[in-house]
């Protein structure tokens, strides 16, 4: 909870003073951008952290070690291939629709900052392995301060940029993550043949093949409103969407948290059939967090004329209306975050991937449903239906067929 709270807290500060000083149409870029870079992070998960972490909870301690030590060239690897690729990719994008940022500098600070946090990614995903979240959180601690410092020198420049703030991003990524990786590039095991390397990656991608495509299809109905409700009602409306989620990142904290604390304490508890422990784990921790976040939107809900004045500006005081629609969407998407931790833990990332598939066509048809009739309300009215979706099947469907086939195995 405290490494959550300050990576939100971080972002939560550097999306406020764009709300407060930049233009809609430079915080709608960052936002996109930003988003891009989740997926970076969600798709380097996908290939190697989820079913490295799945893994490693049936290995012993040496073999842990030694794994999650030569896995960290792989991720490099991975790292750079996606960095270019973004790079390009945003190097094209800017040409073709002519944003006023300049192409390349925006290409390399962009790339720079995907690799950067690929491998600072992977530094956590190896603490939290070993169970170490007080590093990780001393790990962030670092990144979070050195942000603030460069953003303060930002602030004396008349008028920041996209380019600069990913340039300082990638930095700050690139500095914890070299402080951090000489333990793993140091271990024993990590000086390994190619054929090693080749071994290592069969066994992840043996899961992940189907995790890495499922996280294309579960960031595209996480994400994609940002591209469809800023292509179909505009930058502008992006922005309003985006002001209103800021303030409930408190409730993306906790299940964030939970999340990357409860895969590898899950993997455990299934390794040893400890069935009554898991249902009483899913449960406390699921009433726990929609406790929270009811609590959360009515004190937010309260508090939003002094925020407007105080916090939001002018041009964001009419987004009330979009707080309580948020607050239903995390509501769904908490109880969904649960069943699909335990089917991570479970190993069940083919269902996960055919679940995103499926979940595609609703969301496209609920927004061509919805928001050409509600506009911004209308996405995210889409997406509380698609949450809704996955919610039902997860627990319905996908949960017990999970536990059958672990069943089965022992």
């Amino acid at each position: 909870m405290v490494d959550q709270v300050l990576l939100s807290g971080l972002n939560f500060g550097i999306g406020i003073a764009l709300i407060r000083y930049a233009s809609k149409e430079t915080y709608g870029l960052y936002s996109q951008l930003f988003a891009a870079g989740v997926l970076s992070t969600t798709l380097l998960d996908a290939l190697i952290g989820s079913a490295l972490t799945t893994l490693s909870a049936r290995r012993s301690v040496d073999e842990r070690v030694t794994l999650v030590a030569r896995t960290l060239r792989i991720q490099w690897a991975a790292s750079g291939l996606l960095a270019v690729m973004a790079g390009v990719g945003i190097g094209v994008l800017s040409t073709t629709v002519g944003l006023s940022e300049n192409p390349l500098s925006l290409a390399l600070a962009f790339a720079a900052f995907i690799f950067a946090l690929g491998c600072r990614e992977y530094c956590r995903t190896a603490l939290f392995i070993e169970s170490r979240p007080d590093i990780v959180a001393k790990l962030d601690a670092i990144f979070v301060a050195m942000t603030v410092l460069g953003s303060a020198l930002l602030l004396l420049v008349d008028h920041v940029t996209v380019t600069e703030i990913m340039c300082l991003l990638a930095a700050a990524n690139g500095i914890v993550a070299v402080l951090y990786s000489t333990d793993l590039v140091n271990t024993e095991g990590s000086s390994a043949t190619w054929r090693h390397y080749v071994t290592d990656f069969q066994l992840l991608w043996s899961l992940s093949r189907w995790a890495l495509i499922g996280s294309i299809a579960g960031w595209l109905v996480n994400n994609s409103y940002l591209y469809v409700a800023g292509g179909f009602l505009g930058v502008a409306a992006l922005a309003d969407l985006n002001a209103a989620r800021l303030l409930l990142i408190p409730i993306s904290i906790l299940g964030v948290a939970w999340s990357r604390v409860a895969r590898p304490t899950l993997g455990q508890m299934i390794a040893a059939t400890e069935w009554d422990s898991i249902r009483g784990f899913l449960l406390k921790s699921t009433l726990a967090m929609e406790g929270f976040t009811v609590v959360y939107v009515v004190v937010l809900w309260l508090a939003f004329p002094w925020l407007s004045s105080h916090v939001l500006g002018e041009k964001y005081q009419h987004i009330s209306h979009l707080l309580l629609l948020w607050g239903i969407y995390f509501a769904v998407n908490s109880a969904r975050n649960v069943g699909t931790t335990l089917l991570t833990s479970f190993g069940a990332f083919k269902a996960l991937f055919w679940q995103g598939l499926a979940s595609l066509p609703v969301l496209l048809v609920a927004c061509w449903v919805l928001m050409p009739r509600f506009g911004v309300m209308g996405a995210l009215g889409a997406m509380i239906t698609v949450e809704a979706w996955e919610l039902l099947v997860n627990w319905v469907y996908l949960l017990p067929k999970a536990r059958q086939q672990q069943l089965a195995l022992e």
